[in-house]
C-alpha cells in the first residue's frame, strides 16, 4: 500500500497527524523497529527502545508528537502523533484486513426450519442451530459452532470454531467470540440440604452488546434470574470466566485467565490484568485498574490502581511490599534489641 493510501485512510478515521518523508513509498507489513525493512512500518511509545530508533531500517516510524524532538534521529519516514500506538494499530488493520468471506452454507450444517438466517451469511462445516434462532447479515459462524434455540446474533459477528452459544442468548452487533468460547452456559447455582447438593436451574441469559471481542475458551454463565451482562466495546482475553450474574461495564478490558465470581459488577473503563480473581456479590466503581494476580474481595468505591491480596490501593501494596522484604532485618534487630534489655535488667 502507497504511503499516500495510508495517511489518507487515516484522515478518513479523525486521526490528526504531522508527517515527515516521502509519501510515494510503499508499506507492505508491519514490524518491529529492530528487525523492520524498508518496505515496513514501525513505531516507538517505550524510550528503552529508542535505540533502535537510529539504526532502523523501517520506512515508516510511528512516534509520539510530544516527545518527537527527542525521537528525530532516524532515516525513516516518521508519522507524529499523540497515540502512536492507536495510530499502528489502525496501519496494521488497512494493511491486514479481515478475509473477505463467502456467503455459504456448507452442506453438512444442520439448521432448523424455524431459524432465522440472513441471505449473507457464511456457515461452515458442521455447524448446529437450533430453533428459533435469528442471525443478522454479514455473520460468520466457523466450523463446528453449536447456537442453541431462540438466540439473537447481531449483524457482523465473528464465531471461532466449535464456540458454544446456548439458549437465549443475545449478541450484539460486530461482536468476535474466539474459538472454543461458551456463552450462556449453567453458573454454577446449587443448594445444600444435610450434605446433598440440589441444582437451581439458571433462568438467566447472557447479554453482550455491540462491538465486544471474546477470547478463546471464554466462559460466561447465564444468569441465575437476572442476566449476565457485558456492556459495549469491552474486550476480554483468552480463558477468562464470568459467572452467573456478572456485569462488565462498557469500554473495560480483561486480561487472561481472570474469574469473577457470581453477581460481581464491574464498572466502566476498568482494566483487568492477568490471573485477578473477584469474590462474588461485590461491585467495582469505574476506571479502576487491577495489577495481575490481585485478589479482589470487597467493593472498591475510588477509582485509581489496585493490587495484592486481598486488593488495596496500588501505592500501598508497593510500599506493604517493600515492608515485607525487611521483615527478617526487622526480626533481627527486635531479637538484638530484647537482648540488650535482658542485660539491662540483670
Amino acid at each position: 500500500m502507497q504511503l499516500q493510501t495510508i495517511l489518507s485512510l487515516l484522515t478518513g478515521k479523525g486521526v490528526d497527524y504531522d508527517f515527515v518523508g516521502d509519501e510515494s513509498i510503499n508499506i507492505n507489513q508491519v514490524a518491529s523497529l529492530d528487525k523492520a525493512k524498508s518496505d515496513q512500518v514501525s513505531f516507538l511509545t517505550d524510550k528503552k527502545y529508542q535505540s533502535f530508533l537510529k539504526d532502523t531500517e523501517a520506512g515508516l516510524v510511528i512516534l509520539n508528537r510530544q516527545t518527537a524532538s527527542d525521537t528525530r534521529d532516524t532515516r525513516a519516514a516518521q508519522l507524529l502523533v499523540d497515540n502512536p500506538y492507536y495510530v499502528y494499530a489502525l496501519v496494521a488493520q488497512f494493511l491486514n484486513p479481515l478475509k473477505s468471506l463467502p456467503n455459504t452454507i456448507h452442506p453438512s450444517a444442520v439448521i432448523h426450519s424455524s431459524a432465522n438466517i440472513a441471505d449473507n451469511v457464511s456457515i461452515g462445516a458442521n455447524v448446529v442451530i437450533q430453533a428459533g434462532t435469528t442471525i443478522n447479515s454479514g455473520t460468520y459462524i466457523a466450523a463446528g459452532c453449536v447456537i442453541e434455540e431462540d438466540c439473537l446474533i447481531g449483524s457482523n459477528c465473528r464465531l471461532g470454531s466449535n464456540t458454544s452459544i446456548c439458549h437465549q442468548s443475545i449478541i450484539g452487533n460486530n461482536v468476535i467470540i474466539e474459538a472454543g468460547a461458551v456463552i450462556g452456559g449453567d453458573g454454577f447455582g446449587w443448594a445444600n440440604n444435610k450434605g446433598q447438593w440440589v441444582k437451581i436451574p439458571q433462568v438467566g441469559r447472557v447479554v453482550i452488546g455491540n462491538d465486544v471481542s471474546i477470547g478463546n475458551n471464554v466462559t460466561i454463565d447465564r444468569g441465575a434470574i437476572e442476566d449476565t451482562i457485558i456492556e459495549d466495546n469491552c474486550i476480554i482475553d483468552n480463558q477468562v470466566v464470568l459467572a452467573h450474574n456478572v456485569k462488565i461495564g462498557s469500554g473495560s478490558a480483561i486480561a487472561g485467565q481472570a474469574g469473577f465470581a457470581g453477581s460481581t459488577t464491574l464498572g466502566k473503563n476498568c482494566t483487568v490484568a492477568g490471573q485477578v480473581g473477584f469474590a462474588g456479590h461485590i461491585t467495582i466503581a469505574d476506571n479502576v485498574h487491577f495489577l495481575a494476580k490481585s485478589g479482589v474481595t470487597n467493593n472498591i468505591t475510588e477509582a485509581g490502581a489496585y493490587s495484592g491480596f486481598p486488593a488495596v490501593k496500588a501505592s500501598d501494596w508497593q510500599k506493604n511490599s517493600v515492608r515485607i522484604r525487611q521483615l527478617d532485618k526487622l526480626a533481627k534487630q527486635v531479637k538484638a534489641l530484647q537482648k540488650q534489655i535482658e542485660k539491662l535488667s540483670d
